[in-house]
């Protein structure tokens, strides 16, 4: 089985084609190496699509793959993860924000570690509110909220916080069409990185039936979005302090879907707490197994080597507790 203490990476850097070792902080019981490629192309979208003249653009990811003695590896489990950002921004690289002293682990590291661990790791851009996304032509039987849910103060006093700090105006009729359309259009690019990474699986070295979703804050939602709302077949979930937005999952989460870890800082947004908490409560009612952990003394950011305290009473970082959820839904991978 691949074991489960491979630590955070000291540095990340892209590079493409060549093997970068991975650095460790404590004991490493089996670790790879890990080769990168950037700005891979796995799909597109259209943007602009309030103005005249409405354009399509490639969407890409950053590719994670493990190696050993200078061997890619083939035929890997494999993990999508997608940024977080309020929707309005963010990157699928190293970048990290800080809030109230804390910094968060960007998907960049995330994949990284990952990747060390012997996963095939994705970190997806998608399309954000600035760009005016086109939403999708269909949802087929997707059940949705209301968009009047995005004038609820509660569920957009984070996306008014972003905004201010990026000098855009509070929201409007406008802007909040174009939220409304980012929370579709981020689901369905996901879902286009799930179906390349199915078509392309021995180009970047993963098995096709064994691949899981995640992300951090709107990253997250995506991922639920997509999973629990859109019904995407994949084998786990992996929320870092997501929320409900867009999809009424009490109508669309079944028996059968994909097992989800959710994670949420002790001080969170209040409406990423309400959220993960009935996000949780509506998989258990359905059926579907939901496991969740918070991390103490964090707010909204905390990073993958936070330690987490389990529903089960037990205590890990982020990092490893990620591990050993995807150790159990891969069923213990050689």
């Amino acid at each position: 089985m691949i074991r489960r203490w491979i630590v955070p990476l000291l540095v990340c850097t892209i590079l493409i084609g060549s093997p970068t070792a991975v650095a460790a902080e404590d004991f490493v019981s089996a670790a790879f190496d890990v080769v990168t490629e950037a700005d891979v192309t796995y799909g597109e979208g259209v943007i602009g699509a309030s103005s005249a003249t409405p354009q399509s653009r490639d969407l890409k990811l950053d590719l994670y793959r493990p190696a050993s003695n200078g061997e890619l590896l083939e035929d890997r489990p494999a993990v999508i993860l997608a940024f977080g950002g309020a929707y309005h921004r963010g990157s699928k690289g190293t970048i990290r924000f800080e809030e109230d002293g804390a910094s968060d682990s960007p998907m960049g590291e995330y994949c990284a570690a990952l990747a060390a661990a012997g996963y095939v790791c994705m970190s997806i851009e998608y399309r954000l509110v600035p760009e005016d996304p086109a939403p999708p032509s269909t949802l087929g039987s997707a059940s949705l909220y209301p968009k009047e849910t995005l004038s609820h103060p509660a569920a957009v006093s984070r996306v008014e916080l972003i905004r201010a700090r990026m000098g855009l105006a509070p929201l409007d009729d406008l802007s909040r069409e174009q939220l409304w359309n980012t929370i579709l259009s981020s689901t369905e690019d996901l879902i286009q990185a799930i179906e390349f990474s199915r078509t392309n699986a021995k180009r970047l070295g993963l098995d096709p039936d064994r691949i899981a979703i995640g992300g951090f804050s709107a990253g997250a939602i995506t991922a639920i979005n997509a999973a629990y709302g859109r019904g995407v077949p994949v084998q786990g979930v992996i929320s870092l302090s997501g929320g409900l937005i867009g999809f009424d999952l009490s109508r669309s989460a079944v028996s059968g879907m994909p097992p989800g870890l959710f994670f949420i800082g002790q001080n969170d947004l209040q409406g990423m707490q309400i959220g993960t908490r009935s996000i949780v409560a509506i998989l258990q009612g359905a059926d579907i197994r939901a496991e969740s952990a918070w991390i103490p003394g964090f707010g909204h950011f905390y990073p993958m080597g936070a330690p987490s305290l389990g529903s089960d009473l037990s205590k890990t970082t982020v990092k490893r507790r990620i591990l050993e959820f995807l150790d159990q839904i891969f069923d213990h991978v050689e």
